[in-house]
């Protein structure tokens, strides 16, 4: 099996996405456990056309062999880091985060802040600069970013331009604690019209997502799970984005969130670190 699979890093190094997954299908013909070709074959499914559906099928093969053999306990749920005794959903209510009614209070300013950012468009870059392979998740379109807090870093200058937001964060210590371990972030992300984030399921099920809907025209989703939402202004979502999940903004104007990493609640705080050990997967 590991011939087949060092076969698979190779093309998918080279990009080669389809045939990479053929040694990792190869590979699991062979040892149906290994989890590095579990993990590193959805992957190279997830890089194929989304409207694709022979990759479709592929990967749920892919991950369905995942849960048989103990890996994740549900197919869409497919990260290459799970604990398995964290409870688990696609989709969690605002109300279990004191912090969320905070960042709603506080959205007037907040908004005031983004839109006086947004004078500058340069002041948001796109999104991969800093994490190479987050710019893989863009299928169509263009996905922009203005970080606050993240890579183990506060990033002072653009916190200075939002007061408030960088503020009203620092109170919020399960997300400034995760980005400041390496885990997660906080950001502004805008979408442009047309932009589709294809499906993709996060590095862990160690941290979960809130998004503050920021600016919100008609037409934009998002699904975590088999379940679309819309987002509303003003307002927080909350998801695991271990779970298969994506976005599609077929408005008319710019789509802009607050979005927040935070840690899993379940996790003591001894249990608050970054897992390094994912199995050979090697985002491109």
């Amino acid at each position: 099996a590991e011939p087949q699979y060092v076969v698979g890093v190779v093309l998918m190094q080279l990009r080669r996405f389809s045939d990479a997954a053929g040694a990792y299908e190869a590979t699991l013909r062979l040892d149906a456990a290994h989890h590095g070709a579990h993990v590193n074959g959805v992957h190279c499914l997830q890089q194929l056309p989304p409207d694709d559906e022979v990759a479709r099928r592929r990967l749920e093969a892919v991950a369905r062999g995942g849960v048989a053999a103990g890996l994740w306990a549900n197919w869409m749920q497919r990260p290459p880091h799970l604990v398995k005794r964290l409870t688990s959903r696609p989709w969690w209510d605002k109300g279990e985060f004191a912090w969320c009614a905070l960042l709603e209070e506080q959205y007037p300013q907040i908004r005031d802040e983004v839109l006086r950012l947004r004078r500058k468009p340069a002041s948001f870059t796109p999104v991969g600069g800093r994490a190479a392979h987050d710019h893989t998740l863009v299928a169509a379109g263009e996905w922009r970013e203005y970080p606050l807090f993240g890579n183990g870093q506060k990033y002072a200058e653009n916190c200075a331009r939002c007061p408030v937001t960088a503020g009203t964060m620092e109170r919020v210590s399960a997300a400034i604690g995760l980005a400041m371990a390496g885990g997660g972030e906080t950001l502004f992300s805008t979408l442009r019209p047309g932009t589709h984030l294809r499906p993709h399921c996060g590095s862990t099920n160690t941290r979960l997502t809130a998004h503050l809907g920021i600016v919100i025209p008609p037409g934009c989703s998002i699904r975590a799970g088999n379940e679309w939402r819309e987002w509303r202004e003003g307002e927080v979502l909350v998801f695991d984005d271990s779970w298969e999940h994506e976005v599609r903004h077929r408005g008319g104007e710019d789509r802009v969130v607050l979005l927040i990493n935070f840690w899993h609640p379940e996790l003591a705080e001894h249990e608050r670190r970054i897992e390094l050990d994912t199995w050979g997967y090697q985002p491109i």
